[in-house]
């Protein structure tokens, strides 16, 4: 069997990792694969397959309406997978996708500019959950929350966890395990309301009032990091307080490797990725009490705290200790993910 995958999300952040991870636990002993996006971007992983040039964004009206060209090539194959919910016109094989959450529905305001983009994120989802015979997603509370708006095609839906990046696999046997953590915290994400950060900054204020003299590494720059709310935008200038501007995988890891903790303060997450990242490199993360975090992380070597809580937060970095277990469930196998998802495909054709 030829399976198309749409691969033209590479490099864009957490749907480019879970596109990443599919490619390097793909097994080519039973399948073909056809592969849509940058040439160059996936020839970097050692795939084997034949490869369809499109540089077109997925979540622009030309990602939306490829070349006729190139749908009719997808159409040749027995399947087509996208690791998102955007589905360009004109496929006609089974559809299989990717929903990682519904954040635009169940947060409306703080992440659509308005109704227009709230209408046409909705018509999106809804159109894939119609033309989808799977809609795979990352996590039990992800299912719920889907299910909630479309609960005619709750047959479709099917949970696969995410797994441990490949990156962060060959970080750990590449590199020894640094002798001793050092005091700071870091923190990976945007500045989007639902990622928590303004909480984060309070936490950090508090224990600085209190004489802890902790650290806390922003990862990204700081012009990507200003928003309207000029309280966060004050906090920025704290003393400890740095950004670690752009880093590739190689640097990103080892400064999650030697942080003290991670710290994901998140009020909405269809799965959190960082937590099981810092996991897997011996650092503790400290993570908000959101139910999809419940959902993955309880039987982990984390530290939650009570969501939105600043001086909950602030206590827990302050009296949590810095060792960590590092056991990462075989449920999190990025290779069960990629099998999971293969024997799916094949068992719905």
């Amino acid at each position: 069997m030829k399976i198309a995958i749409d691969c033209r999300y590479l490099g864009m952040s957490g749907i480019g990792r879970y596109i990443e991870g599919i490619l390097y636990g793909l097994d080519f002993s039973n399948n073909e694969y056809l592969f849509i996006g940058n040439e160059e971007k996936i020839k970097n992983y050692n795939t084997s397959g034949e490869i369809i040039a499109d540089n077109s964004n997925p979540f622009s009206l030309r990602g939306l309406f490829i070349d006729k060209s190139i749908v009719k090539r997808i159409n040749s194959c027995g399947a087509y997978f996208t690791p998102n919910f955007i589905i360009p016109y004109g496929i006609k094989v089974p559809i299989f996708s990717t929903i990682h959450d519904v954040i635009f529905m169940d947060m409306r305001k703080e992440t659509t500019r308005g109704f227009i983009d709230y209408a046409e994120k909705k018509y999106l989802l809804k159109r894939c959950m119609r033309k989808s015979k799977i809609v795979f997603t990352v996590s039990y509370f992800s299912a719920e929350r889907i299910n909630s708006y479309f609960s005619r095609y709750s047959d479709k839906i099917r949970v696969v966890y995410n797994g441990v990046p490949f990156a962060v696999e060959h970080y750990r046997n590449t590199h020894a395990a640094p002798l001793s953590k050092s005091n700071y915290m870091i923190y990976c994400g945007n500045i989007k309301k639902h990622k928590g950060l303004a909480v984060l900054l309070e936490a950090f204020e508090i224990l600085r009032n209190n004489g802890n003299d902790i650290e806390l590494k922003i990862v990204g720059e700081a012009k990507k990091h200003r928003i309207s709310d000029t309280s966060v935008m004050k906090r920025f200038e704290m003393p400890g307080i740095s950004f670690t501007g752009s880093v590739n995988d190689e640097d990103l890891y080892g400064l999650i490797a030697e942080a003290k903790f991670l710290v994901q303060p998140s009020f909405y997450e269809g799965f959190g990725l960082p937590p099981l990242e810092a996991l897997y490199l011996g650092t503790k993360p400290i993570i908000s009490d959101i139910e999809v975090f419940k959902e993955i992380y309880s039987d982990m070597d984390v530290c939650f705290f009570k969501t939105g809580d600043s001086k909950d937060l602030a206590e827990k970095i302050a009296i949590t200790s810095s060792a960590c277990d590092g056991i990462i469930d075989e449920k999190f196998n990025r290779k069960r993910m990629v099998g999971a998802i293969l024997k799916t495909i094949e068992s719905n054709l």
